[in-house]
């Protein structure tokens, strides 16, 4: 009943910010009032929690994290799998009908990734991904508390990801439910651990994030316009250095003295010889 109140709150959260956060003039990122101070309390957690974290847990041996992995792996495919029947999509459904079915059982409930072994690589599928299928295809940024980037389509899409997740049915516990969730927060922030650098040096950390993220995701819908607009009388250095090097090229330099004596030499030779 926990986790139900929770995942209530959480769609109460996002609907009364959404009327009111629409001001940004990026068309990208129509809520960046909002977004903003939520990724500067998200990078705050990151930096004094999830990071260090994820730094200890880099330290635990490589087969371990690898089994850990798998088995969380094998939990999104039921989620995959749900929103694969959602969207029609035949193929999709049965590749990974076969991998929960191989994973599960000969992979040890999915400690072992059998499946990717045999050919059928994982698919990620989220409601959000269906939420686009059915019409909702375009979508603004928007950030959660304690969540990565995301559309506001597709942070919706992450509460009816969660009773897609069997282990919203069978565990009953909400400690060892967010004890595995936190062990997948985990490993997917370990794989970003290379890139903190180019945060650092970012002029704008939420601005770079947010445009790889859209960019990756192929969710520019909307290009940004610039305020210069360009036309034929428009001066630029490029266009000076092209038409001078056309000019000069077009012009022939006439012949000099010396060049001209050196042509009578050649004829005078060329008389001897005959």
């Amino acid at each position: 009943m926990a986790v139900k109140k929770k995942l209530i709150t959480y769609c109460a959260i996002i609907a009364s910010t959404i009327s009111g956060c629409a001001t940004s003039a990026n068309p990208n990122d129509p809520y960046e009032a909002w977004n903003r101070p939520i990724f500067a309390a998200n990078m705050a957690m990151d930096t004094y929690v999830l990071r260090p974290t994820t730094v200890a847990y880099t330290y635990i041996p490589e087969p371990i994290r690898d089994a850990l992995f798998n088995f969380y792996t094998n939990l999104r495919d039921f989620v995959s799998l749900a929103n694969d029947i959602l969207q029609l999509d035949g193929m999709n459904t049965m590749q990974t009908f076969m991998r929960i079915s191989l994973n599960s059982t000969i992979g040890i409930l999915g400690l072992v990734d059998v499946a990717g072994s045999l050919g059928l690589p994982e698919h990620k599928n989220t409601f959000g991904n269906t939420l686009q299928t059915w019409g909702w295809t375009d979508s603004g940024y928007f950030l959660v508390p304690f969540l990565g980037p995301g559309t506001l389509r597709d942070q919706l899409g992450v509460v009816p990801d969660v009773y897609f997740n069997p282990l919203f049915w069978i565990i009953k516990d909400d400690y060892i439910s967010y004890s595995i969730f936190a062990m997948g927060q985990l490993d997917n922030r370990a794989q970003y651990l290379g890139q903190d650098e180019m945060l650092e040096q970012s002029l704008d950390p939420y601005a770079t994030i947010r445009d790889l993220y859209l960019q990756q995701k192929g969710y520019y819908k909307f290009p940004v316009e610039s305020n210069v607009k360009s036309n034929e009388d428009d001066f630029s250095i490029d266009s000076m250095i092209d038409d001078e090097n056309e000019s000069s090229s077009s012009i022939k330099t006439p012949p000099t003295k010396q060049s001209a004596a050196d042509a009578q030499l050649d004829e005078l030779i060329d008389e001897e010889n005959q």
